[in-house]
């Protein structure tokens, strides 16, 4: 709320409307002009506190500034939110790191069910490595179908794709396209909130140059965790674009104040070259994994 006084009003009408705020338990700034005083109000004004400064003398005008946003506002709800559930903790101490496997081999089709589309292929329960089927070190695996699987081996498997198909479990990650600002990407959450259909995860997945380049938006997730208490993860491969630029993204991203990111790694036969980008080698992503939550130690102390 900005309360703005009468032009020439005397300071001890100033000081009365001001001693009125702050006894209501708003923090008050004020702004001295040459000729008006103006008042910035925080906290949570209602109509009826803004109908009595109204009244109060030497007072102007009475102006009500609202958020674009109010569920995922950091006003609301301050302490940050923890997404929580087999796939682990999104926004905990630790980092959450997930992981999109790319070369995975369904079961081998019989005569009664073949494998009709690759969305079939990836609901179907592919010959996993052991290690893979292991899941160590990795919190979750991701998928960019509408309909993941329940799990890729060990690992609860979150669906990355902005409509999923009666998801197995109810976390929905938004976007923030590459033009959004903070605002509008906590916007989109905000509805996701308003519907109360899931628990909502931010994904940070970069700005683009006018050459289609990404780039990982340090300061927006900055901004985004000053204004929401929603957890935010980086989607490493889609900024990286490149296997040799996962690292530096990946780690720079848990600087940054990121709660998690997404690697992608190959999963198929040793010695075939993956057809997807940024695609890292198992025990690559596995020494990634271990390089970013030695980085968030370090940074969070």
């Amino acid at each position: 709320m900005i309360v703005v006084m009468e032009a020439g009003v005397n300071e001890t009408a100033i000081e009365n409307v001001i001693a009125f705020l702050v006894g209501a338990g708003f923090d008050v700034h004020r702004s001295s002009g040459a000729k008006r005083t103006t008042l910035g109000i925080v906290g949570d004004v209602t109509e009826n506190d803004a109908a009595v400064v109204r009244e109060l003398d030497g007072v102007s005008q009475v102006v009500r500034v609202t958020e674009p946003f109010r569920l995922a506002s950091r006003r609301f709800r301050q302490r940050s939110t923890v997404v929580e559930g087999p796939w682990g903790l999104i926004g905990g101490e630790r980092p959450w790191i997930a992981i999109e496997p790319i070369g995975l081999v369904p079961r081998r089709e019989t005569a009664s069910r073949p494998v009709q589309s690759e969305d079939d292929a990836a609901g179907s329960a592919p010959e996993l490595p052991y290690a893979v089927a292991a899941g160590r070190p990795f919190d979750a695996a991701v998928t960019r179908s509408h309909l993941p699987p329940d799990a890729l081996g060990s690992l609860a498997c979150l669906s990355l794709h902005e409509q999923p198909t009666s998801p197995h479990y109810a976390v929905r990650f938004v976007a923030r396209p590459p033009s959004a600002g903070a605002n509008a990407w906590i916007g989109t959450a905000e509805r996701e909130l308003e519907r109360a259909e899931c628990q909502v995860v931010l994904l940070e997945q970069g700005g683009e140059y006018p050459s289609g380049a990404r780039t990982l938006e340090v300061a927006a997730i900055a901004r985004a965790k000053q204004r929401t208490h929603l957890p935010i993860v980086v989607d490493v491969p889609i900024i990286a674009e490149r296997a040799r630029y996962s690292a530096p993204v990946a780690c720079a991203a848990i600087a940054a104040g990121a709660d998690g990111i997404v690697l992608r790694a190959w999963v198929g036969r040793e010695g075939v070259i993956p057809r997807v980008p940024a695609t890292l080698a198992w025990s690559e992503a596995v020494a990634l994994a271990e390089r970013v939550r030695a980085v968030a130690a370090a940074v969070r102390g």
